[in-house]
């Protein structure tokens, strides 16, 4: 008998694999990133269908086959993210792109989920200052996941991981500084 693995997690991406097969990107608080298959996903019938929309946040059930997870179930599913503005919706997928790219492999990092998690909502319910936050987002999953250097200018950013409307002036006055550090450590990575 597998055993079952269930997690919270935020829903990155997923693509369609054979006539109604899905393969789901699914950050989690406990197994880091997961690729897993969910079988017949697509189906109108299918259980799974609606808690696998990208940017739903959930509590999924998972069992590791031989060679690939398999997606067995979905509770709890909120659309918290999705019920935004399309603005705020296209913000929320470069962040998901930008993570799927830079997550290589399965790394146990709750930090970085709940540091994404806290990232989301503040995104999804604030249009003041977005960019500003945004910027403070990425830089602290380059800080987790180790792409990010160790500066002392750096510190109030990604020391905490609270958004708060002071961090995001304070973000909007270093503004510059902080995407050009975001570009060279994304340009060290070599993704």
């Amino acid at each position: 008998m597998h055993e079952k693995y269930i997690t919270e997690g935020i829903v990155l991406g997923k693509r369609g694999v054979g006539e109604a097969n899905t393969l789901v990107f699914i950050l989690t608080e406990l197994q880091g990133l997961v690729r897993a298959k969910a079988t017949s996903a697509r189906r109108e019938a299918s259980k799974l269908r609606y808690g696998l929309e990208p940017l739903s946040r959930g509590r999924y059930t998972f069992v590791r086959g031989k060679s690939e997870w398999r997606l067995t179930g979905a509770d709890e599913v909120s659309r918290e993210y999705i019920s935004t503005t399309t603005a705020q919706r296209k913000r929320l997928g470069q962040v998901s792109r930008l993570l799927l790219r830079l997550v290589q492999g399965q790394e146990h990092t709750p930090e970085l989920y709940k540091t994404v998690r806290e990232g989301f909502m503040t995104l999804a319910h604030t249009e003041q200052n977005a960019d500003s936050i945004e910027c403070v987002l990425v830089l602290r999953m380059l800080a987790h996941l180790g792409y990010l250097p160790e500066l002392p200018a750096l510190a109030p950013f990604v020391e905490s991981d609270r958004f708060s409307p002071e961090l995001a002036l304070q973000a909007a006055a270093s503004r510059k500084l902080l995407i050009k550090l975001i570009n060279e450590s994304l340009q060290a990575t070599g993704l």
